[in-house]
């Protein structure tokens, strides 16, 4: 739990180690449990981002090039080769419409 919350809890106006926590103080525990709570949800709601398929995205913003005069075919390519490259994946959704455009004519050369 010190992991979670690390050491020290603080409360309103005042802070508490652990050692200076009653266990029959029952509104501090059950602050405490209710605090460690939330921070689990958190921590649970960003291993769920985190590991959220992204794939459905990346296939979307691939395929929106084809108004930039680029084949279905040669996007669909495209889209099979960077689903398996999540670092090129990352750089390719962070560009600009005009930096994909580059990126792509570069890739379809070779």
């Amino acid at each position: 739990m010190a992991l979670v919350v690390d050491k020290d809890i603080t409360t309103e106006s005042f802070a508490r180690t652990f050692a200076d926590i009653k266990l029959d103080d029952e509104s501090v525990v059950d602050e405490q449990t209710k605090f460690v709570g939330e921070q689990l949800d958190k921590i649970a709601n960003a291993l769920e981002q985190f590991t959220a398929d992204k794939t459905p995205h990346l296939y979307k913003e691939v395929m929106s090039m084809e108004v930039e005069g680029f084949d279905d075919d040669f996007l669909c390519n495209v889209f099979d080769y960077l689903v398996g490259r999540e670092f090129e994946t990352k750089a390719f959704l962070a560009k600009s419409t005009k930096h994909r455009k580059f990126w792509l004519q570069e890739f379809s050369e070779g």
